[in-house]
């Protein structure tokens, strides 16, 4: 992958003059960098003051519970996320997504058919960070070609994240959000090769991007009862099922086992679990 040596300069703030930002350059891949009279330009925040030099993705560790639990099995998960809601076109029973009213209050706005509240979405309304950060990786995303989006993935990794990088051996696409396009089905298959040394796994109820499509050795994929597309969950094109229900009474009701910390997610198993709504 060819790199560039990209300088910039960056607004100090709205109505000052131009200073030079500090650190003054960086490597990006020349698939990101487009071509202005001789001045290259690269991706940069929705918002954001920089005139060049390129806009990060943000991942995220677990939470502490869930890393402790793991790590107690040498194990290590790295997180992306995109927005609740506004990346779920699968949703149904779900769906719901933080949502700004006309005096800038953050509210939780739910689906019509919404039967359970998505963790997801109430996290967005409580953590501005947290909202931001996703946000700002469906903006990005959806400005980039397949290619534009892998390279950018690869560099923000190693950016920003090298060190956690290195010591995981699990990737979870999506805590929040889905597969919500072709182009970034298309784009994490290819960092899932990319990145081979990782176990990466993900859920999703937008089922008609993973019909008869050959997924890599190292993704595993769990499909989520509760969405638009559940008839087309079958055994055969889908075997790792999860379907969330009130307690562990439940689960054993309908025999199955119930996956507490991603293991059933992650794992070398294909088999139908559930999920205990909290």
């Amino acid at each position: 992958m060819g790199l560039a040596l990209v300088y910039w300069y960056d607004r100090v703030s709205p109505g000052t003059s131009i200073g030079l930002h500090n650190p003054t350059h960086t490597y990006i891949p020349l698939r990101l960098l487009k071509s202005l009279g001789g001045i290259f330009i690269a991706p940069f925040f929705n918002g954001a003051m920089k005139l060049l030099g390129p806009a990060y993705l943000r991942f995220s560790p677990p939470n502490l519970k869930f890393k402790k639990t793991l790590a107690q099995q040498g194990l290590f998960i790295l997180n992306f996320s995109l927005p609740a809601g506004r990346a779920c076109p699968g949703a149904d029973k779900c769906w719901a997504m933080a949502a700004t009213d006309e005096n800038g209050k953050v509210e939780l706005k739910k689906g019509v058919d919404n039967e359970y509240v998505c963790y997801a979405a109430r996290g967005e309304v409580a953590y501005s960070n947290t909202r931001r950060a996703r946000a700002n990786n469906k903006a990005i995303i959806d400005g980039l070609s397949v290619s534009e989006i892998v390279d950018l993935t690869l560099l923000s990794l190693e950016a920003n994240y090298k060190s956690l990088l290195k010591k995981a051996n699990l990737m979870r696409w999506h805590v929040s959000g889905d597969f919500y396009c072709p182009k970034w089905r298309d784009a994490v298959f290819i960092l899932t090769q990319e990145l081979s040394q990782l176990t990466h796994y993900a859920y999703t109820k937008n089922l008609p991007l993973f019909l008869d499509i050959k997924k890599p050795s190292n993704f595993r994929l769990t499909v989520s009862w509760g969405g638009r597309f559940d008839s087309m969950i079958n055994e055969k094109d889908f075997p790792r099922q999860a379907k969330v229900v009130a307690d562990h009474d439940e689960a054993e009701r309908l025999k199955l086992p119930v996956d507490v910390n991603d293991q059933l997610a992650f794992g070398p198993i294909e088999q139908p679990f559930a999920l205990i709504n909290h």
